[in-house]
């Protein structure tokens, strides 16, 4: 697995995309829960991440996937953030509930992954009036990922949603890929998906 050895791949592939430009930033994928509803311990999460550290030592940050919503897991989420500012302040920590969750989270996080789904209901997505707190946030600590926008044009009106005063995200990702393998490759518009951007 990618924290039990290094993968020569993902290391290029990495050294690659970092030295394409100084802005790049590199996180780690760590799940938060798994697919039966249960969730790793934190212990096992911050194992997970000084492994991480340990094989990437030029990783940016975490992507902190399946991330709660409800106050109930602020704690857990809490020790894991401050597990990461530890080992580096510098560190991103980005949280992926896919959804508005309760707004103690973004004390948790860097970035908030606000919405996680189909292209076409984004375009109706509106934070208000339970989700407020978004604009109390910089655009560049909401990301959108969106699935099954088929056409360049689907995608660039969910990038110009995004920029909406009413959504306030800043951190915008679209693909044409379906539901189920959404995140396995780049969008066959990847180089208008970046211009657009």
């Amino acid at each position: 697995s990618a924290t039990t050895k290094v993968d020569s791949d993902a290391l290029k592939a990495i050294t690659a995309f970092k030295a394409a430009s100084s802005k790049t930033k590199v996180l780690g994928y760590v799940t938060t829960a798994s697919g039966n509803g249960s969730a790793p311990s934190v212990t096992d999460v911050k194992a997970t991440i000084d492994a991480y550290l340990s094989l990437y030592p030029d990783l940016n940050g975490f992507f902190l996937d399946n991330m709660a919503v409800g106050t109930n897991r602020l704690a857990f989420y809490m020790e894991i953030y401050n597990h990461i500012k530890a080992k580096n302040k510098l560190l991103t920590v980005a949280g992926n509930p896919g959804t508005y969750p309760d707004q103690s989270y973004a004390s948790v996080t860097d970035m908030l992954v606000t919405y996680a789904s189909n292209a076409a209901a984004y375009q109706s997505i509106d934070p208000q009036p339970h989700n407020t707190w978004v604009y109390n946030q910089a655009n560049t600590a909401q990301a959108m990922l969106v699935h099954s926008a088929g056409t360049c044009t689907a995608m660039q009106a969910a990038v110009a949603t995004a920029n909406l005063a009413r959504t306030n995200t800043g951190l915008v990702y679209a693909t044409d890929q379906p539901m189920g393998s959404a995140w396995n490759a780049l969008p066959s518009y990847w180089t208008n998906l970046l211009s657009t951007v």
